[in-house]
Order: structure tokens, then sequence, then C-alpha cells
């Protein structure tokens, strides 16, 4: 008898792990920011504020991976915020918005969303055309939180690398959001 329930429990958990969902329809969206409002030049730079907006949904993703963005691409310089940069916003929440990040940015476009299988791969994708097109390693998946201040999030401020071209806000860019996994590509 013993034999028989232990055979019968087997045959179950072997078909209970033979039903899989496939990744591309477990996470079918990833979350995507837009540029807000227009960009800035100061001392002949141009800064571009890059952020959420009604679409975005930081929790689920919003736009489905199937779908080509632009990659939104970071390095980090630690380079002070500008002169006439507009000052940060803190959210009701707490929340640091509109704040400086600290970097450079460039744009990379048609990424399919479904393309970055990690965040390992997506960094690879932003140094190695970061590293072409400006001679300097470094750039990575832009992050949710890239901002800075307390709980810096939402939203950052960021010089623009060369003449980033489609900067409006009806481009959808793919951003990283390191505390929200169902929100990411992989």
């Amino acid at each position: 008898m013993f034999n028989k329930i232990l055979a019968t429990s087997v045959i179950t958990v072997g078909l209970m792990m033979t039903v899989s969902i496939p990744a591309a329809q477990a996470k079918p969206n990833a979350m995507t920011w837009t540029v807000l409002g227009t960009p800035l030049v100061l001392n002949s730079k141009t800064y571009v504020l890059f952020g959420s907006d009604s679409s975005t949904n930081p929790y689920l993703g919003d736009t489905s991976i199937n779908e080509y963005r632009s990659l939104l691409c970071i390095k980090k310089t630690n380079a002070s915020a500008p002169a006439g940069l507009p000052p940060p916003n803190i959210t009701p929440g707490g929340s640091t918005r509109d704040s400086w990040s600290g970097g450079t940015v460039l744009v990379i476009p048609n990424i399919q969303g479904k393309q970055l299988t990690s965040l390992a791969v997506a960094n690879n994708i932003c140094n190695r055309v970061g590293k072409r097109l400006t001679g300097i390693s470094g750039y990575r998946m832009a992050e949710f939180h890239d901002g800075t201040g307390i709980n810096a999030g939402w939203s950052f401020w960021a010089q623009a690398y060369g003449g980033i071209n489609g900067l409006a806000q009806s481009t959808r860019y793919w951003v990283n959001i390191n505390d929200q996994p169902a929100a990411t590509p992989w």
C-alpha cells in the first residue's frame, strides 16, 4: 500500500513539475520612461529630465517586451549638478524626484525588450555602445533610482551625450528598477 501511495505521489509531483508558464507569458511587460519637459541647454551642454509619466508602471511594467524601444544608458561621473538646473522635488511620500543623476546618458534605439534577458546583458549593450561612441567605458542601463537625494526615484536629470535624436515625450525608454523584479524585462 505504501509503495502505491508513493508511486502516485511521484507521478503527481512529476506532472506538477512539467507544467510551467513560458517566460514571455510570465513577464509580458517591462517598465519604460519618457522625456519630461523640454531639454535644457546650459553652458552649451544639453541636460534632459527622464522619468515616469502616467503610462509608467514601476511595479508590473507598462510596455510589452515584444516591442522595440530605446535603451536608456547612463555613465555616472559624480559631476556636480550644473548651475541653472531646476531644484529637485520631494513627493508627499518622501521620494526625491527630478534630481541630478551625476551622469551622462546615451540612448540606443530599436532594442526589443525580450533581448534584455538580464541586467548583465543590458549593461553589456550599454557599455559596448558607449565605449564605441564616446571612447569611454562604464555605461550601464539607467535605473529608476539613479537620481540623488533621499529615496531618489521616478525621474532624474542627466547630461545628454552628443546629439541624442528622438528626444520627445512620445518616445519610451527601457529603464531598470532594482527593487521591483516584476517590472524588468528579464
